[in-house]
C-alpha cells in the first residue's frame, strides 16, 4: 500500500511541475497540496499497519520537503500596497 500511495504523490508532483511550466500556478499549487496530504496519508498508514522503516521516513520527509520546496519557489510573487495603489 506504501508504494503505491508514494507513486501517486510523486505523479502528483510531477502534474503540479507540468501546470507550473504551463503557467497554471493554481492548478499546480492544487496538485502539490494533494501530493503532501498523500505523502502525510502514506506516513498514517505506515505508522499505523507498523510498516514504518528508516528508508521510509527518509523517504517521505525528502518528499514532502521538496513539494513544499515547490510550493515556496514557485509562488507569485507579491505586491506591495504601494504598487496596489499605483497600480489602480
Amino acid at each position: 500500500m506504501t508504494t503505491w500511495t508514494l507513486w501517486i504523490g510523486a505523479l502528483l508532483v510531477v502534474g503540479g511541475s507540468a501546470a507550473q511550466l504551463a503557467h497554471q500556478a493554481a492548478a499546480a499549487r492544487a496538485l502539490w497540496v494533494l501530493a503532501v496530504l498523500t505523502f502525510v496519508a502514506t506516513t498514517v498508514g505506515a505508522v499505523t499497519t507498523s510498516e514504518l522503516s528508516l528508508p521510509l521516513v527518509i523517504t517521505l520527509v525528502a518528499a514532502i520537503a521538496a513539494t513544499v520546496a515547490l510550493i515556496a519557489v514557485t509562488r507569485e510573487p507579491t505586491r506591495s500596497a504601494a504598487a496596489r495603489n499605483g497600480a489602480e
